[in-house]
């Protein structure tokens, strides 16, 4: 079994990524709240790490400490950018109602899922479908560009997942839509870079976590329901302003992610090892 996984690296990418992906649609846990929500993504984690220790990456991820410091420091620009625009609606929002114990139990419960969040997110989407696809396409530099690419427009458009299997469609919800792949996605390929360069997974996860809940902020003072990304209508038109806005503000952190590709040797497979 784990000879025929490590002959068919892109067939297991495609395996994981359904069952993660269907796990998250057709499970009804915790819709909208965060511990159950947090309980589905650790099983997931587990399964998604279960997953690349049989393709042969159980080096990479015990070695928690190397490359750690380095994986944060490559990835300040992101974090800096989410601290900065979670702030921005923290701040006004402990002016306007307060600090209570229940924001803060709000905010702990939030942190926890971003924890959750982060590591199944990261064990899918580049342990698992980035690390498959490269194991493939690694011998090139266009290779290593397709394997991250391709990972990083799945990982956006999974964001959107609700509307993309919604039953009605508009023009707004469409370019929202593209907005947010396009946002998250950016995202995506500054993580996979730098996990590529750094092996480090666990590192990765934390700064998507923090990433997360830096940016979830705003889902703590309004209205917003989590995982809702198109809201159609007036709305809609706000919102494609803001994701046209952010994916500008991206912009350093994918030319940070060409620096760090252009550091790495070819033919670059990633974490898994060959049987």
């Amino acid at each position: 079994m784990v000879k025929t996984m490590r002959k068919h690296p892109i067939s297991v990418a495609i395996i994981g990524l359904i069952i993660g992906v269907a796990s998250i649609i057709y499970i009804p846990i915790g819709k909208g709240n965060p511990l159950p929500m947090a309980l589905l993504r650790i099983v997931l984690s587990a399964i998604m790490i279960g997953i690349m220790i049989l393709m042969g990456a159980k080096k990479s991820l015990s070695n928690v400490k190397e490359g750690f410091s380095d994986t944060l420091r490559k990835n300040r620009y992101l974090l800096i950018l989410a601290l900065i625009l979670g702030m921005l609606i923290f701040i006004p929002g402990i002016l306007n109602y307060g600090f209570s114990t229940e924001l803060l139990l709000k905010e702990l419960s939030y942190f926890i899922l971003c924890i959750t969040i982060g590591l199944f997110e990261e064990s899918l989407f580049r342990g698992v479908v980035f690390q498959g696809i490269l194991r493939k396409t690694g011998n090139t530099y266009k290779g290593i560009w397709v394997a991250i690419i391709i990972s990083s427009i799945i990982f956006g458009a999974v964001h959107v997942y609700t509307y993309i299997v919604g039953e009605s469609y508009d023009l707004t919800g469409i370019i929202e839509s593209i907005g947010k792949t396009l946002q998250t996605g950016a995202i995506g390929v500054l993580l996979a870079a730098v996990y590529l360069k750094t092996k480090n997974l666990w590192a990765t996860a934390l700064v998507h976590t923090l990433n997360d809940f830096f940016l979830m902020q705003a889902i703590m003072f309004t209205n917003n329901t989590l995982g809702n990304y198109v809201t159609g209508g007036t709305d809609g038109v706000r919102t494609i302003i803001i994701y046209v806005v952010q994916v500008l503000l991206y912009v350093p952190a994918l030319v940070k992610a060409i620096k760090i590709i252009k550091e790495v040797e070819v033919p670059e497979y990633g974490v898994f090892e060959e049987e």
